[in-house]
């Protein structure tokens, strides 16, 4: 009886990494985000207003939920700490992986025209109301100058020429007391030429 040979086959089995996660985006509560980062409601909103107005980034991609449920994404995390960090370069390149949305168009550097045009119109009109108010302040304050000038000239032009009639009653007085006594001693040597003359007619009528 002859035996059977019986071939082994080898197989290699792929194991697998039970904590290899598909990648499923996490989210935080509001109070942990800002216990991570250090900041207030406050300061979480305005990150999150710039984020979206600057970078045109959707509100969807950085929170859900409203009220107390909301919540903020691990990409809001990251990008609030570069921004806070000033680390703008890191932050575009973090923007720059985000799916462009397929709903809105978007311009150059990644600004969102539906959310960003009417942020922008804002800026111009507070701008524009701002500019005015400081405008007619500007004005005010010129006037204001202006008139005080004129006033001040005004008043120097009233000084010199109240000077001016001083100047001129004072030269009338210094010439009207020289002719006084001018007057005066030419009447004292008249009265004495006319005493001497006397003095001779009477001396030759004796």
């Amino acid at each position: 009886m002859e035996l059977e040979t019986l071939d082994v086959i080898e197989v290699q089995a792929t194991s697998i990494d039970s904590s290899a996660e598909t990648a499923i985006p996490r989210w935080y509560s509001a109070a942990q985000v800002q216990s991570t980062l250090n900041l207030n409601k406050t300061a979480l909103q305005k990150a999150v207003a710039k984020l979206q107005n600057i970078y045109g980034i959707d509100l969807k991609s950085l929170r859900r939920g409203s009220a107390r449920a909301t919540e903020y994404s691990e990409f809001a995390l990251e990008a609030i700490e570069l921004l806070n960090a000033k680390k703008l370069s890191e932050l575009r390149k973090l923007v720059d992986q985000l799916p462009a949305p397929t709903s809105t168009p978007q311009v150059a550097g990644g600004l969102v025209i539906a959310e960003y045009t009417p942020t922008l119109d804002n800026r111009i009109a507070q701008l524009s109301q701002t500019s005015a108010a400081t405008s007619a302040n500007i004005s005010n304050d010129i006037q204001m100058v202006l008139a005080r000038i004129a006033a001040d000239n005004k008043a120097a032009e009233q000084r010199t020429s109240d000077l001016d009639a001083a100047e001129r009653a004072a030269a009338q007085n210094r010439g009207a007391q020289r002719a006084l006594s001018v007057f005066q001693i030419e009447q004292e040597a008249h009265n004495e030429v006319l005493a001497q003359l006397r003095a001779m007619q009477l001396g030759a009528q004796q």
